[in-house]
């Protein structure tokens, strides 16, 4: 079973943000920036996997599907020199949909819980979830075995694709054939996601940039005040 962290100290938040001031400038365009964040563990191979094997296959699949020119964030797009925490805050607020790669690492990462609760109270905000509106904005896979994850997001149909994801995947194998087809049969879904998204809400970009840096204060280390400035 998941041990007790990052779900049980983030998931059940309110997030009214007011610690930080975190500002929206006057280049930010007034709409929506992306189509998809891509929000994953960066535990040990997660990272090249996502970058070498899915999102290819992703970004095929999902084109096709749609039809027109899309954007998808993932994390290595942020510049050298970005203020990271605000950067990853700043595209998932101006992102539709978020799609999710669950894992056990996944939940018990404070970053992925603070993506993945901003979405939920987005949709709950929005009317998402509910007997009139089922559907969500959040679109989610499995990558790895899903038995006992947190019961607030078991009840999301996800893409089942944690058979296929090897992290020594072969280029032409089976198995990645196998993943492609998943990849292909899931992306409708995605798709359905991103055309019901709701007209976009400049404080959803505050909301989620003060969000990812309270985490990078939590997340750094306490200083110690030099001698004599108590």
């Amino acid at each position: 079973m998941l041990q007790a962290g990052a779900w049980e100290a983030i998931g059940e938040e309110d997030f009214g943000y007011n610690r930080h001031a975190v500002r929206v400038g006057p280049n930010v365009p007034m709409s929506y920036m992306y189509d998809v964040f891509v929000s994953y563990s960066r535990h040990g191979e997660w990272p090249k996997w996502v970058k070498d094997t899915f999102l290819p296959l992703f970004y095929h699949w999902l084109g096709e599907e749609l039809g027109r020119k899309f954007n998808i964030f993932v994390d290595y797009q942020i510049e050298t020199g970005d203020s990271w925490p605000q950067k990853l805050g700043d595209s998932l607020g101006r992102t539709r949909v978020l799609v999710a790669l669950f894992s056990k690492q996944y939940f018990n990462s404070p970053w992925c819980m603070r993506e993945l609760q901003h979405v939920l109270s987005r949709e709950e905000a929005c009317g998402f979830r509910t007997a009139q509106n089922p559907g969500g904005l959040i679109v989610p896979a499995y990558i790895f075995d899903g038995e006992d994850f947190p019961h607030q997001v078991r009840h999301i149909q996800a893409a089942q694709l944690q058979k296929y994801t090897s992290v020594r995947l072969s280029t032409g194998s089976l198995t990645e054939e196998r993943l492609s087809d998943e990849i292909r049969a899931w992306v409708p879904s995605v798709a359905h996601a991103i055309g019901s998204a709701p007209v976009w809400d400049s404080g959803w970009t505050e909301q989620a940039a003060t969000a990812l840096l309270d985490q990078f204060d939590a997340a750094a280390p306490a200083q110690t005040p030099p001698p004599g400035s108590a």
